[in-house]
């Protein structure tokens, strides 16, 4: 989806919520210049941005950014199917669409090494996962840094801070569940 696509949607939504941008921004968290840019196409923001805004929104990354929820039934969910969305550093495919009888959500994640390290995030779900390739640096406020490779597990509790980036030059793959889904 382009900047502009993604900004006109979100201008919509804002406006059924009948929110003013900076109302939206305090909401979000997002600074109001943000929501203007973003609003007007003229940033393509992260995902971790764009998850603020929705939450303050009541809206989902899977919700926004598909076409059709309902498009798959069953017990078997193709490839062909699943959403994805990106930014420069992470990518996300949501592997089931959403559902009101699905207790969690499951992703594959991966996430590129980046210059800077991204934002510390509270969640409002338990998220645990799995490294597939690549090693991912978790880090847990009030903890000790640790160094995931493929194979390891983590599993981070409801309302903790917290963030996960690349470590080294290759791009970390995760499965992760989010426990109530989150996107």
């Amino acid at each position: 989806m382009k900047a502009e696509d993604i900004g006109l949607k979100l201008q919509t939504l804002r406006n059924r919520c009948g929110l003013s941008m900076r109302q939206l921004a305090a909401k979000s968290g997002v600074s109001p210049a943000m929501v203007s840019l973003m609003e007007r196409g003229r940033v393509a923001p992260s995902l971790v941005t764009v998850q603020k805004i929705l939450g303050a929104l009541g809206m989902d990354l899977a919700g926004f950014f598909s076409e059709n929820q309902n498009q798959a039934s069953g017990p078997v969910f193709p490839r062909e199917r699943m959403k994805s969305v990106s930014d420069t550093v992470r990518s996300y495919t949501i592997l089931f669409p959403r559902r009101n009888e699905f207790a969690v959500e499951v992703m594959d994640e991966q996430i590129r090494p980046a210059p800077k390290r991204p934002p510390f995030e509270t969640l409002n779900c338990d998220v645990a996962g799995y490294v597939v390739a690549g090693s991912l640096t978790l880090e847990v406020r009030g903890r000790k840094p640790a160094v995931l490779r493929p194979g390891d597990a983590f599993y981070v509790s409801k309302g903790q801070d917290h963030r996960g980036f690349a470590t080294g030059d290759e791009p970390a793959r995760l499965i992760t569940v989010c426990h109530p889904p989150k996107y």
